[in-house]
C-alpha cells in the first residue's frame, strides 16, 4: 500500500471523485479539490498501481485529524482500511490521531453503519475519549489513537479550522458533566 499526496494537478482526482460519490453514509462530502484548496492533506491510497481510496488529514501542532477515509466499494472488507489507518498511525506515532464518527443514537443516521464505523476505528487502536461534537442534528463521538487526547489543543484546532473554512465548527462537549 502506498500513500501519494495530491495536488490540484493530480491525474488521480477524477478516480477519487468517483469513489467519493459512492454511497458511504457521509452527509457532508466535499469535492477533493476544495479540500486541497483549504489546506487539507489529501492522499490517494494505492494498492499496486490502482487507486483504491483516499484519506484526508489536517495537521495542527500535535494533532493529526483524520477528517475522511474512503475505500472503493469493491475494495472494502479486504483489509485496506485497516492498512491505511495503521500506515497513518505509523507515520504520526508521536502525535494524537483524532477521528470523529457518527454516534449510533443520533437522528437521521443508520445505527448499524455507525456501529460498524465505530467498531472499525476501535479495532484499529482508536480509544473513546468521552468527548462529543454536534454537527447539525448529528452527534459525533471523538476517538483518539497515539498520544493522549488533549481536548484544549483540539478546541484550539477547531477554532483555527473555523477561520480557515470560514464556518463555525462545533466545540467538543462531555455528557457526564
Amino acid at each position: 500500500m502506498e500513500f501519494v499526496r495530491l495536488t490540484r494537478e493530480s491525474s488521480t482526482i477524477p478516480v477519487l471523485e468517483r469513489i467519493n460519490e459512492e454511497p458511504i453514509s457521509m452527509e457532508d462530502k466535499s469535492l477533493i479539490l476544495n479540500l486541497v484548496d483549504t489546506g487539507a492533506t489529501v492522499m490517494a491510497i494505492y494498492e499496486y498501481s490502482e487507486a483504491i481510496g483516499f484519506a484526508v488529514v489536517r495537521e495542527y501542532k500535535d494533532i493529526i485529524y483524520l477528517a475522511y477515509l474512503a475505500i472503493a466499494r469493491d475494495s472494502r472488507s479486504r483489509g485496506f482500511g485497516t492498512a491505511a489507518v495503521e500506515e497513518l498511525a505509523d507515520q504520526y506515532y508521536e502525535k494524537q490521531v483524532i477521528v470523529e464518527y457518527e454516534a449510533p443514537e443520533s437522528p437521521n443516521v443508520d445505527p448499524a453503519v455507525c456501529i460498524k464505523r465505530r467498531n472499525f476505528y476501535r479495532r484499529n487502536g482508536f480509544k473513546k475519549t468521552g468527548w462529543y461534537a454536534l454537527y447539525g442534528e448529528v452527534e459525533f463521538e471523538i476517538a483518539c489513537a497515539g498520544a493522549e487526547f488533549d481536548v484544549d489543543m483540539f478546541i484550539e484546532f477547531k477554532e483555527d479550522l473555523s477561520k480557515t473554512l470560514r464556518t463555525p465548527i462545533p466545540h467538543p462537549y462531555r455528557k457526564d458533566f
